[in-house]
């Protein structure tokens, strides 16, 4: 009967994993967004350097959630990010035009605890050292009471 129980409690866990790993991102992000005015693309020119006000996450575009533009021709994607220098490139803007480009994007919310930072990063792979022992440790019951 304790068998089943660990195994009903390993996939609980393992359906709640997705959800925990949401809400540590959560802790250890803001959502920070910033406007920039008069982005003018040359002829023939579709992109355009921004340069963020904050140090992006991780400095991993994919936590860039939105670029949009004002001009409805533009399809604004984004392409690189220079992390010295926090400078994002945008693509898909329309040539030879004038827009107003608006970024969100998840920055850092705990760079005054490094250390809890450092422990809600480790805190998934804690999650699966746990779940490791406690099926290896089922196991072993189970064998051990035959």
């Amino acid at each position: 009967m304790k068998v089943i129980f660990t195994i009903i409690g390993v996939v609980m866990v393992l359906l709640l994993f997705g959800t925990m790993m949401g809400g540590i991102t959560e802790a250890q992000t803001d959502e920070r967004t910033d406007a920039f005015g008069a982005i003018v693309t040359g002829g023939g020119d579709v992109d355009a350097a921004v340069v963020l006000v904050g140090d992006l996450y991780g400095n991993d575009i994919l936590n860039v959630t939105s670029v949009t533009s004002d001009l409805v021709t533009d399809v604004p994607l984004v392409s690189v990010y220079v992390p010295g220098t926090n400078t994002l490139t945008i693509i898909g803007l329309t040539a030879s035009d004038t827009r107003t480009l608006t970024v969100i994007y998840l920055i850092d919310a705990l760079t005054a605890s490094p250390g809890v930072s450092t422990f809600f990063g480790l805190l998934p792979l804690l999650v699966v050292i746990a779940l490791v022992v406690v099926v290896v440790a089922g196991m072993i019951v189970a064998f051990k009471n035959r």
